[in-house]
């Protein structure tokens, strides 16, 4: 069967060094660290965490605009976004240590 797309052009030796990179990150052995760990357990309280100095830095950089209402609104709509991207990386931390769990056996 052949290959599409991406995997198509790629050399023999490449596809091995690809497969073992995902299967790797898949079924990795090693626990997750504290970190990961902090992420998978509290993903809301990670985006606060996380995005609370960015929405900071981004209020300073746009104080100009925060003198109207539509300033302060897309400084506030860009924190948010930014909290939510936070928040679903902790969500598929989550996931993923579900998964790479399910395929040790425990």
């Amino acid at each position: 069967m052949r290959s599409t797309g991406f995997l198509r052009r790629m050399t023999p030796g490449w596809k091995r060094l690809v497969t073992r990179i995902i299967d790797a990150a898949a079924r990795s052995d090693r626990p997750p660290t504290l970190v990961q760990a902090f992420a998978a357990r509290r993903p809301v309280v990670l985006a606060l965490c996380a995005s609370t100095p960015i929405g900071v830095l981004m209020a300073l950089a746009a104080r100009s605009r925060l003198g109207t209402v539509r300033g302060a609104l897309f400084v506030l709509a860009n924190w948010v976004l930014v909290a939510c991207v936070f928040a679903l990386v902790g969500y598929a931390e989550r996931f993923r240590q579900r998964c790479t769990r399910g395929h040790r056996g425990e």
